[in-house]
């Protein structure tokens, strides 16, 4: 079974030579018992030089086998992507009016898709709450908690495409 931690990483991520070729090297501390821990990962790793800094919070997985790895945080990853090199042009509309549905109107959708719709979000809630009492199980409390749901969650919607 693989658990998930909450570390502090302890320096950035530095790249070393070894007799495997390059790797990235992760020196955190855990946050529920204070071990050190160190993360290898390849050395072409962007991810870990990019985002791994002093003091970071980080999200580590530990499998049966004593191996740390680390999890990345969708919401880093996007963090830094360049603006397109033009902006787009955009030319401006006079006269344009807004229309207002009637209240007859209640909506474009149909009941099914509306159907649809509510059974999604309900599904996704499941889902949130099921990631919770996972992070709860770990015994952390607070916003460690919601972190640690929350990167399950979108871990999770990755994965499978939800």
């Amino acid at each position: 079974m693989v658990q998930l931690i909450e570390a502090i990483a302890q320096s950035p991520a530095r790249r070393v030579n070894t007799k495997y070729g390059e790797r990235t090297v992760i020196d955190a501390v855990r946050r529920d018992n204070g071990e050190k821990v160190t993360i290898w990962r390849g050395g072409d790793d962007e991810y870990s030089q990019k985002h791994v800094v002093q003091n970071a919070r980080l999200t580590l997985t530990l499998d049966n086998k004593g191996k740390y790895s680390l999890v990345e945080d969708p919401n880093l990853v996007s963090l830094g992507t360049p603006l397109p090199d033009s902006p787009v042009p955009v030319r401006p509309v006079y006269g344009h009016v807004i229309e207002k549905p009637s209240d007859t109107d209640q909506s474009s959708l149909s009941p099914n898709q509306k159907r649809e719709i509510a059974s999604y979000i309900q599904d996704m809630a499941k889902l949130y709450g099921f990631c919770l009492n996972q992070a709860e199980s770990l015994g952390v409390q607070g916003e460690d908690k919601r972190a640690i749901a929350t990167t399950l969650y979108l871990s999770a919607q990755k994965k499978f495409s939800l």
